[in-house]
């Protein structure tokens, strides 16, 4: 790190950034838990748009684990507020902000009153921590759809000075764009479990995990043809240590009956390409299974008071919902086997409010940061010939 300019346990920046006119900052006070999901899931869609963009790290692990896989990219981390202090009045330039999750850490980034701050959110889920109070301190939220707007809506305060602006899901527009042809169609039955984690805290555990061996038994007891695949969330088992070694137990025990279980790298978008029958739990990947448009099986515990971001559509208007075991065979039989897919119709409004087709197929993201870059560089010259 000797090249570094500021190299040390908490401020670490290469010195080529400083001349380069940065107008745009990423954000992510996340660790390595959630923040390599989040940064892989935007960061694609920045560089076909803005070339100079700064990655702002709070995690050294994250900073690291960055400079690996997006060498060509300016990057910086600071851990403490006093190091943010030195090193934002460096960038004359700067002018937007943007958030992938709420961590605490984003208080030291969003006093700077000159910035617009834009929340992006890493996902689309009915998870009560996708709408409360606390967006207020952004100065625009990026959402996927008007879903995510009626949630807020929902949420009981007042949303009016808070701006929306939809810009679909990019990592969703090739499946949207494979989903044209009935999932019947498309391929053999292929069957793709994705459980959440067990959550922060037990009261919102609304994961199936718990039933996982139980339930893609009873899929391959169903059907002995169809492919089965699991893959579980890259946090399992880091609040209940009990379910740390699920994914390599379950493995073990149910390859003999063809049943696979994912490697938890692999990109979910990537496996949903490849399936048209989902199982999920109330999280964020219930909208990517939603894009191809196939049968979306949904876990609701009875055993919970279920907490979430409300919408004008439920989980039950367009996903095929089971409270135990029983139940989702009943379900799968009727909707599978026998061919009874009653919520398709429900299911193609679905993807229309939640997703927003058309601002993920037209590329809404990517002209709003064009629109910004060059709104950014007009007022660099302007104030350049206003010095002349």
């Amino acid at each position: 790190m000797s090249n570094k300019i500021w190299s040390s346990d908490s401020l670490i920046v290469d010195p080529i950034v400083f001349f380069e006119k940065i107008h745009h900052i990423f954000h992510t006070g996340e660790s390595m838990v959630h923040g390599p999901a989040h940064l892989n899931f935007w960061l694609p869609y920045f560089k076909e748009v803005v070339d100079n963009t700064l990655i702002l790290v709070r995690n050294k692990e994250v900073f690291h684990w960055l400079s690996e896989n997006y060498p060509r990219w300016h990057i910086a981390y600071a851990k403490e507020y006093t190091d943010i202090d030195k090193l934002l009045p460096n960038f004359k330039f700067l002018s937007h902000m943007y958030y992938s999750s709420n961590t605490g850490n984003t208080i030291h980034t969003l006093k700077y009153n000159e910035i617009t701050h834009i929340f992006l959110g890493h996902g689309d889920s009915d998870k009560s921590a996708s709408a409360h109070k606390y967006f207020r301190v952004y100065d625009e939220i990026w959402v996927s759809g008007q879903a995510h707007i009626d949630r807020f809506k929902n949420a009981g305060f007042d949303v009016d000075l808070m701006t929306f602006k939809k810009v679909g899901r990019p990592p969703l527009r090739n499946i949207l764009k494979n989903n044209k042809i009935d999932w019947r169609d498309r391929m053999e039955l292929s069957v793709l479990y994705l459980p959440t984690w067990e959550g922060v805290y037990e009261e919102s555990n609304y994961s199936s995990i718990h039933l996982s061996s139980e339930l893609l038994q009873s899929i391959r007891a169903l059907t002995e043809t169809s492919q089965i695949s699991a893959k579980f969330h890259p946090v399992t088992g880091s609040r209940d240590i009990q379910y740390s070694t699920l994914p390599i137990d379950l493995s073990q025990q149910l390859t003999p009956q063809n049943i696979k279980v994912v490697d938890k790298e692999v990109s979910v978008s990537e496996l949903v390409a490849k399936s048209n029958i989902f199982i999920c739990d109330i999280s964020a990947v219930v909208s990517e299974c939603l894009a191809a448009d196939c049968p979306i099986f949904v876990y609701l515990p009875k055993d919970k008071n279920i907490v979430i971001a409300q919408s004008d559509i439920s989980y039950e208007d367009y996903c095929y919902t089971f409270s135990d075991i029983a139940e989702f065979k009943n379900l799968f039989t009727k909707v599978i086997l026998n061919g009874d897919d009653y919520l398709s119709v429900q299911r193609k409004h679905a993807i229309r409010y939640i997703i927003s087709e058309f601002e993920t197929e037209n590329l809404v993201f990517e002209q709003l940061l064009a629109e910004i870059s060059l709104n950014s560089v007009q007022k660099v010259n302007l104030l350049s010939v206003n010095r002349q």
